[in-house]
């Protein structure tokens, strides 16, 4: 009996660690419900972003959940996690500890806005002006063609976000285009657009014009100058424009910050 085969005991069959590996998996549909929740969530964020932007939703807007959702056909839940998104990043300030209002910002909110949006734009331009494909300059170019002088100031405010967006993407930089859409996200609270000023929409077509020149010719140097100057002119446009329509005055120094691009 000692050279009989062991037998094999009833039941399961043994399977070796690696067969178990070659083994077909059963597909899982788990983190499908999980991503179309979090697609669900931003697309509701941007959708109330851009009321923001549009000025459908003004500084002071109460932000109710109930009215958000019926607004959208949505259900509530990914509305309020939008709206703690909104808050996080500043666009939805809470009042009383509960309710949640569209945020305003103070003149001197406005100044510091305006300065890191100059230098972070200047940095986007001559990033791209390195590493931007030939199609991606292309691309520029063609958008800027489409600027029309006497179109909208609300058609004028989307091809400018259009043509920055495209810079942005060709600088090819995660961490700056993840700060510069957080700056995006704080420029949607300036609701008036300079380009129903008069004559904007022409020194704007100049100004794009030198920052995509610049680009075009791979002079990173040209390309930040002329981003400064185009942000820090609508800077000085903005401020004046506040002060103006609300009979204040911006804090000592804030102004001369926009002019001059120093603390």
């Amino acid at each position: 009996m000692a050279n009989a085969k062991p037998r094999r005991t009833a039941g399961k069959p043994r399977h070796s660690p690696a067969a178990a590996r070659l083994r077909p998996q059963r597909p899982t549909t788990a983190k499908a419900p999980v991503a179309a929740s979090f697609a669900l969530v931003d697309k509701v964020y941007g959708e109330i972003r851009e009321a923001i932007r549009e000025g459908v939703m003004r500084p002071g807007h109460r932000l109710v959940e109930r009215d958000i959702a019926a607004n959208l056909n949505v259900s509530r839940t990914p509305v309020r996690e939008a709206l703690r998104l909104l808050e996080a990043h500043g666009l939805a300030s809470s009042v009383s500890g509960r309710s949640l209002v569209v945020t305003s910002l103070s003149p001197s909110d406005v100044a510091e806005l305006y300065f890191a949006w100059e230098h972070l734009e200047g940095l986007a331009a001559a990033t791209a002006a390195q590493n931007a494909t030939d199609l991606e300059i292309d691309a520029i170019r063609q958008i800027h063609a489409l600027w029309g002088e006497d179109d909208s100031a609300r058609n004028l405010g989307r091809l400018n976000k259009r043509l920055h967006l495209t810079i942005h993407v060709a600088t090819h930089n995660g961490f700056l285009m993840r700060a510069l859409r957080t700056i995006d996200d704080s420029v949607s609270l300036l609701g008036f657009s300079t380009y129903s000023l008069p004559g904007r929409a022409k020194e704007v077509a100049a100004e794009h014009g030198a920052i995509v020149d610049a680009i075009a010719r791979r002079a990173p140097e040209d390309a930040a100058a002329a981003a400064h100057k185009h942000i820090r002119r609508a800077g000085q446009l903005r401020m004046a424009r506040e002060v103006e329509l609300s009979g204040a005055f911006a804090p000592k120094g804030s102004l001369r910050a926009l002019r001059t691009g120093r603390n």
